[in-house]
């Protein structure tokens, strides 16, 4: 006997609609991409046409056969239309921040548990090639104990951007929230709650209105790690930095699913393969030694395949609403060190 598909409902047909969600529900054999809310556009009529666009969150959340949303409009939205969506009865993937507080994301773990219901957060750096090469070192310890793991994700953006959601002083806007979310993630996965943290937040481009700097420090036990990003940084810098008792790992370039399924998101084959110049070196100081290490395969279409394996095979979540929630405690307490204006 055939299971029925699950009938998604998407809240935006934007870049994250676009490139990180209608695609790989439309590939999965076991999702139907039954509505997407378009509130004047019909864009997503060309390239899904079988998907109904609907005018209002409202009717998107009201259709009895939709069992899950994705809520993947701006941050400061996330709250409110995901506590709509638990209430109306449908699980939900909620695009990463989970939510602009602490208190926010507590409320919809409360609320979800009480209906039965999931929360996915997409958190889809956890997916990428240059990530899992990282962990598959730290857990390794192949070059000895770990003493400084560095993740970087620079970009080269002087102006302001237009979308106002993300650069006026709107709840969770910034990339602390937007690129620090999946970098603060990462530290808590390879290693777990910190001692302690040490925050530099600034506003660093002309006009700008809102956090477009951090470096974050994860102090633990014997060893710490560390986050960073900017807006102003045009010469490739690493993007992962492993210092251990024995050697170091060093990698540059960002992983390249993103900008390919923005050149052809439809049809778009799903390789996450990391080109050979940006392959790590893993270097051994004690019979100085050089390795290059093939970056691992990324693959953002896990975290569909994870959804579908919770909501019909009673899996459990690879990324979990309180894992999620834990990135956002680690923001908070970021921004109580204060922002410094350049």
């Amino acid at each position: 006997m055939s299971v029925s598909k699950i009938k998604v409902g998407m809240v935006s047909f934007g870049m994250s609609g676009r490139i990180f969600h209608a695609p790989f529900i439309e590939r999965n054999p076991n999702f139907e991409l039954k509505l997407i809310l378009e509130r004047t556009k019909s864009n997503s009529k060309t390239t899904y046409p079988n998907a109904t666009i609907v005018r209002s969150f409202e009717a998107l959340i009201a259709n009895k056969e939709v069992t899950l949303i994705v809520v993947n409009g701006p941050t400061y939205l996330h709250f409110e239309m995901a506590k709509a969506v638990l209430e109306a009865g449908k699980h939900l993937v909620l695009e990463k921040p989970m939510t602009a507080t602490f208190k926010e994301g507590e409320e919809l773990i409360a609320l979800a548990k009480k209906k039965g219901l999931h929360i996915a957060v997409y958190h889809n750096k956890r997916f990428e090639g240059g990530f899992k090469t990282l962990q598959k070192l730290v857990v390794n310890k192949q070059l000895g104990h770990l003493k400084e793991c560095k993740i970087a994700l620079h970009r080269f953006r002087p102006g302001i951007g237009p979308k106002a959601w993300k650069e006026e002083s709107y709840p969770g806007a910034g990339i602390l929230y937007d690129i620090g979310a999946h970098l603060i993630d990462q530290v808590l996965v390879l290693f777990g709650w910190p001692l302690t943290i040490e925050a530099d937040l600034q506003i660093q481009r002309t006009n700008g209105k809102v956090v477009d700097y951090f470096k974050i420090t994860f102090l633990y036990e014997n060893y710490k790690a560390t986050i960073i990003s900017d807006m102003l940084t045009k010469e490739p810098k690493p993007t992962f930095l492993l210092s251990t008792s024995k050697g170091s790992f060093v990698k540059y370039g960002n992983d390249l699913q993103e900008s390919r399924l923005a050149e052809n998101p439809i049809n778009w084959n799903g390789i996450g393969e990391d080109i050979e110049e940006n392959y790590g070196t893993l270097t051994n100081h004690d019979n100085n030694t050089t390795e290059i290490i093939k970056t691992e395969s990324g693959g953002y279409v896990q975290f569909y395949e994870n959804v579908y394996k919770v909501l019909r095979l009673n899996e459990e979540l690879i990324i979990t609403p309180e894992q999620a929630l834990d990135v956002i405690k680690i923001i908070e307490w970021a921004m109580e060190s204060g922002i410094t204006k350049n």
